[in-house]
């Protein structure tokens, strides 16, 4: 019988001492009549369990910022400041409302919830510029994650056959190149985490093994008994400098990954020689000429083409195109030779919202790979200076069961709020979104547009 695809989540208590957004101070003319604790429904303000009569410290991190507490104080006793150690989380795309969202998510499995004061981010660089069509939004039975409509987030990868094909007898072929189905367009990469431990290792596999996805680990940092438990969902990555002639895989694998570099046109026919049963994909780092190699990879029957980006999401070298930008011109390069559909395109790097997975497929990627989220998850607070010696919340030592669950959670939160953008869009299946920039707005060309439609004859 059918079931829906679903992420079990639950809570998952953080490990390390909350960092709140807000700071909310009692002055001491309050008079502890408890008009606070009515206004708020979020729990930030209750009375003492010493002593009734009085109001406790105000339960920071619960904090929405919707100053209904501080409006209502008779006596003005409140007062609300942003937390110094939250506006010091983060850099560059990670962002600390970005860092604290993933918290939230990956606590709580729950689409975040933002108070009276959130003014968004509607328009920006990169991906903050892009608007989805949001206009089936009012339709009732787009409700995706309400269960009144199936939006499918399932995706292939591998090559898809683009025509029927027979062999020089006339016979038709009817062996299929390998093709793997995940559940959701998204797959985990330990391979750029900068911490990692043996748990961290396998609390990430084993939630992959539980969301039916992959997770890309290097070979040599898998033991023989992750592989026994988890083989079936690990992506061996092979790296540079590896002899791919004598790498021996376990049963089952039914993907492996390559690092490109100078010899990566040899590899590929070894490997593609070794493992025709298996999905071969090679990681690439995105430069500027991207859509180039993209193209050389599918001439050389390459399966999936894994482009890697920096962690804000830019291409690496001195062209620093963004991966919307970037993913539009791999896209459009694959149509206009009418080949799009043989390689799978898989995007890494600078994914730091939920809304970029979405984003990301509109522009061209069929799956998005999580790196530097999942530290998110785990609590990282994105130092500067990292390290497993010094990090203040101890990663590596986290259990494998607190990482498999907080991972999990992160990621259900993000496929839901994925079926309700599609849900919004009236879109019924993750694979028709890809490409699709006919139904996104862009607001630096929108911008431009209007500019040049005041100098052309508009008013001045």
């Amino acid at each position: 019988m059918y079931e829906r695809y679903h992420i079990p989540m639950k809570i998952v208590e953080p490990r390390a001492p909350r960092i709140p957004e807000f700071t909310i101070s009692r002055a001491d003319n309050c008079i502890n009549c408890g008009r606070c604790e009515q206004a708020c429904i979020y729990g930030v303000h209750k009375r003492s369990e010493s002593d009734p009569r009085e109001m406790a410290d105000p339960v920071n991190h619960l904090c929405k910022n919707c100053f209904r507490c501080v409006a209502e104080c008779p006596q003005r006793a409140l007062t609300m400041s942003n937390g110094a150690e939250y506006c010091s989380l983060g850099r560059g795309v990670w962002t600390p409302l970005r860092i604290s969202t993933i918290w939230g998510e990956a606590e709580t499995g729950k689409i975040p919830v933002f108070g009276a004061g959130y003014s968004g981010m509607f328009s920006g660089p990169h991906f903050d510029g892009m608007w989805t069509d949001m206009s089936e939004i009012v339709r009732p039975t787009r409700d995706g994650i309400h269960g009144r409509e199936f939006i499918s987030t399932s995706v292939d990868i591998g090559r898809l056959p683009l025509s029927l094909q027979f062999t020089p007898s006339g016979a038709l072929r009817t062996e299929l190149p390998p093709l793997l189905e995940i559940p959701i367009p998204m797959v985990l990469d330990l391979t750029r985490l900068r911490i990692k431990s043996e748990w961290m290792i396998r609390g990430i596999a084993s939630a992959a093994k539980h969301m039916k996805t992959y997770v890309f680990a290097d070979i040599d940092s898998l033991t023989q008994d992750m592989l026994s438990d988890y083989g079936d969902c690990i992506v061996p990555v092979i790296p540079p400098g590896k002899d791919v002639s004598t790498i021996e895989l376990p049963n089952g694998t039914g993907m492996v990954e390559l690092t490109v570099e100078t010899s990566w046109k040899n590899d590929s026919k070894t490997l593609l020689s070794r493992f025709p049963e298996m999905v071969v994909s090679f990681r690439v780092k995105a430069r500027k000429g991207i859509e180039d190699t993209v193209l050389e990879m599918l001439d050389r029957d390459i399966a999936v083409a894994h482009i890697d980006y920096d962690d804000d999401g830019e291409e690496h070298g001195a062209s620093k195109r963004h991966a919307s930008e970037s993913l539009l011109a791999i896209h459009s390069k694959l149509v206009s030779v009418g080949r799009r559909d043989a390689i799978t395109v898989m995007a890494g790097g600078g994914l730091a919202a939920a809304e970029h997975v979405p984003k990301s497929i509109l522009c061209g990627a069929d799956i998005v790979s999580l790196d530097k989220a999942l530290l998110m998850a785990l609590e990282c607070r994105d130092c500067v200076e990292c390290a497993a010696s010094s990090c203040p919340v101890d990663i590596a030592a986290a259990s494998s069961e607190w990482v498999e669950g907080r991972v999990m959670n992160m990621v259900g939160a993000w496929r839901d709020q994925l079926l309700e953008v599609l849900g919004a869009m009236g879109i019924r299946e993750v694979r028709r979104l890809r490409g699709e920039v006919g139904r996104a707005l862009f607001f630096d060309k929108l911008e431009e547009e209007f500019k040049a439609a005041l100098v052309g004859g508009g008013r001045r």
